[in-house]
């Protein structure tokens, strides 16, 4: 067993694979409540430029930067008491991140359901990363039902 493991970590990072658990709406919901920051939820649509979305060079993954900010615009309708219908037009920093070769990746122009996190004195923030992180694309009218349910202290369990 322990000449596996050592095998395992001779292995070039890109050749191991990366672990997540499931990308649960329920599950972004309770970390976003849990967290010490302020979030607020967003249906609506992301735009940014996509070419400035971290790239891989396999070949040299050092430098693929962990971390990348793209300035974006989100447009849609923020989560409050009676369902999506607060006005929501703000800048915002999309963050990406990469974890080794994986980065994760947004769509441009689509409808997002977003964890918005909010920071005085600056711009919002959405952050996403190879296992999911705080944006979801095409949310589905079931995610859209659970995350007002987890909003207005219903059962917020992840039913998969």
């Amino acid at each position: 067993m322990r000449v596996l493991a050592l095998i395992a970590l001779c292995l070039p990072f890109q050749a191991r694979a990366l672990s997540c658990l499931p990308h649960a709406i329920e599950a972004t919901f309770q970390e976003a409540e849990a967290s010490e920051a302020a979030f607020v939820i967003v249906q609506g649509r992301l735009d940014f430029d996509a070419g400035a979305l971290p790239q891989t060079d396999l070949a040299n993954q050092n430098a693929t930067p962990p971390m990348t900010s793209i300035d974006a615009e989100l447009l849609g309708m923020a989560l409050g008491a009676s369902g999506f219908d607060v006005p929501y037009d703000q800048p915002v920093t999309l963050v990406v991140a990469c974890y080794g070769p994986w980065c994760a990746s947004a769509q441009e122009g689509g409808d997002v359901l977003a964890f918005v996190e909010r920071r005085p004195g600056a711009r919002d923030v959405v952050t996403v990363t190879p296992c999911g992180g705080y944006l979801f694309a095409t949310p589905t009218p079931a995610m859209i039902d659970a995350v007002r349910q987890c909003f207005n202290g219903g059962a917020c369990e992840i039913t998969r």
